[in-house]
């Protein structure tokens, strides 16, 4: 009696951080500076710059120096502020974007920088509230319209996202960011081609533009186009290899194409990187446990686990694989842990569901399979394997139904 297979959690989720603006949202004037520091460099050209290091050093000389403007003052503090939080320093960046609000209470850029730092900080009701002022302050700073945007998408609410980003266009038709970041939030939503015209529109605009090519990478492997995806992750790598990232994201294309020994070279590479990332030693497992090497896959999992304990899927991948070795009480374990910590989990009821089945735990098998049916009603195998669980506990006749309404589904199911 053939039952439902075991089913992986795939380790892709949300591409990668929302793609930024190319300059500094703080910058301001970029006339000679006249200040008398002594500095030998242009200090404003480091204000101005793309190194946090350098950005902090030179807008600390314009911020002490006696015959800053105000404005200058401002806009250096914002910039040093958005500098300190791209070096992880939340509490300094805090300071220094709370000044120049004291300093111009109506800069939008300050205002939304500082939505930008309670976003970092998770607390999205006052990011929120700020994006909503900056907004207001300035209804023409397309870059608060598309920071708003980022928050909804990182909120889990795409759908509100996209007119943020609509009208941040609207306002400014060449910032590729909000493009890019629209072109996440049409993938999200499992609208692809939208996706990949935006991610395009913003290609078109930035060609050097790293993040657009990951994610449109991400979109074509969403609709099974695996070589075009793995030709954007190439592009992505090449503008910038440090984006260690795309080298999971290549694996995966790689592993959906049948290209196993590429993508376990990439997953090497991605593992070199960072050692203790959870997320790849998981999608390596993956692609161990579809090529049928369940103690390669179980080591995996455990290193993933031993990184972070809290990562459902680890928990849930780990135990398809313990019970298609027919360990089904260890597997049993592992989904109990997974639904746990997460007990929305795509297909985690499902798997422990025939697993009680294997063990012959029915009438547990169809609670869980009832969760799992509840949730898709279209799941022929859930559908078979509680048929198969009523049987076995005298329900001839709910069996009977059940496996009757899953072969009408899937004629194939069951065999």
């Amino acid at each position: 009696m053939v039952f439902r297979p075991w089913l992986l959690i795939s380790a892709i989720g949300i591409a990668l951080p929302l793609a930024a603006a190319p300059a500094l949202a703080g910058m301001f004037s970029r006339d000679p500076y006249s200040g008398t520091s002594g500095a030998t460099s242009d200090p404003l050209k480091q204000c101005n710059g793309t190194d946090p290091v350098t950005i902090i050093l030179g807008c600390t000389v314009i911020i002490n120096a006696r015959d800053s403007t105000l404005g200058m003052r401002s806009g250096a503090l914002l910039n040093r502020g958005r500098a300190y939080l791209r070096r992880d320093q939340p509490d300094r960046a805090l300071v220094d974007i709370e000044q120049a609000i004291k300093l111009d209470p109506k800069n939008s850029r300050a205002i939304a920088n500082r939505g930008d730092y309670y976003q970092q900080q998770g607390d999205f009701a006052h990011a929120l509230e700020d994006y909503n002022k900056a907004i207001e302050a300035n209804p023409k700073d397309f870059e608060a319209w598309s920071q708003r945007g980022n928050l909804r998408l990182l909120a889990g609410d795409p759908a509100k996202s996209i007119p943020d980003y609509d009208k941040s266009i609207a306002v400014n038709p060449k910032f590729a960011a909000a493009y890019a970041n629209r072109g996440e939030a049409f993938r999200v939503q499992g609208e692809d081609d939208k996706a990949i015209e935006s991610f395009n529109q913003a290609i078109q605009i930035e060609p050097r533009f790293p993040e657009a090519f990951d994610n449109r990478g991400l979109a074509y492997a969403d609709k099974g186009d695996y070589a075009k995806a793995v030709a954007d992750f190439d592009m992505a790598l090449r503008i910038n290899p440090q984006m260690t990232a795309v080298y999971t994201h290549r694996a995966m294309a790689h592993s959906a194409a049948g290209e196993k020994d590429r993508a376990l070279t990439d997953f090497d590479e991605a593992l070199k990187a960072d050692p203790n990332d959870a997320y790849v030693f998981v999608g390596r497992g993956d692609l161990y446990q579809s090529s049928g090497d369940l103690d390669r896959a179980i080591a995996d999992y455990d290193k993933a686990i031993m990184v972070d304990r809290t990562y459902a899927d680890a928990f849930n991948n780990r135990g398809t694989a313990y019970a298609r070795k027919g360990d089904y009480n260890k597997a049993v374990v592992d989904f109990d842990q997974a639904i746990t910590l997460d007990p929305q989990l795509q297909d985690v009821f499902a798997n422990r569901g025939l697993a009680y089945v294997k063990t012959g735990q029915y009438a547990r098998a169809i609670a869980d399979l009832d969760r799992a049916l509840m949730r898709n009603p279209r799941d022929a195998s859930s559908m078979y394997n509680r048929g198969v669980a009523k049987q076995q506990t005298g329900d001839k006749t709910g069996g009977d139904t059940d496996m009757m309404k899953a072969r009408e589904m899937d004629p194939k199911v069951g065999q």
